[in-house]
C-alpha cells in the first residue's frame, strides 16, 4: 500500500467509499461501454450525459483499494474510453430523495 492508500484508508476507514467517475469514450462505444459498466454490482448508477462527460458512473466500495483496483483494472480496460476523472464524495446531504442529517 503507498502513501495515498494509507492516507485515504485512514480517511473512509470501515465507511463506505463512494465516488462519481466522469468518463469520456469514443462516441461508437459509449454504448458498449455504458452496457458494461451497469454489470458490476459496486455501479449504483451510469448517466448518459451532455458536458464534459459522455458518462458519469456512480460507485461504492467497502473500502478505497477496492475502488482503486476497480479504476485501474477494469475501466481503464474498457475499449473506447479516451479519459476518466474521479470525485470523490466527502458528505452526503440527500440521497435518492432522502435527507442526511
Amino acid at each position: 500500500m503507498d502513501d495515498t492508500d494509507t492516507i485515504m484508508q485512514e480517511y473512509y476507514g470501515k465507511n463506505i467509499v463512494t465516488a462519481l467517475i466522469g468518463i469520456t469514450c469514443d462516441t461508437a462505444e459509449i454504448e458498449n461501454v455504458s452496457r458494461a459498466l451497469v454489470e458490476y454490482n459496486n455501479v449504483e448508477d451510469v448517466f448518459l450525459t451532455t458536458g464534459d462527460y459522455d458518462i458519469i458512473v456512480k460507485v461504492k466500495f467497502p473500502e478505497y483499494s477496492n475502488l482503486k483496483d476497480f479504476i485501474l483494472n477494469e475501466i481503464s480496460k474498457m475499449k473506447g474510453i479516451t479519459k476518466t476523472e474521479t470525485m470523490l464524495v466527502v458528505n452526503t446531504y440527500k440521497e435518492r430523495g432522502i435527507k442526511f442529517e
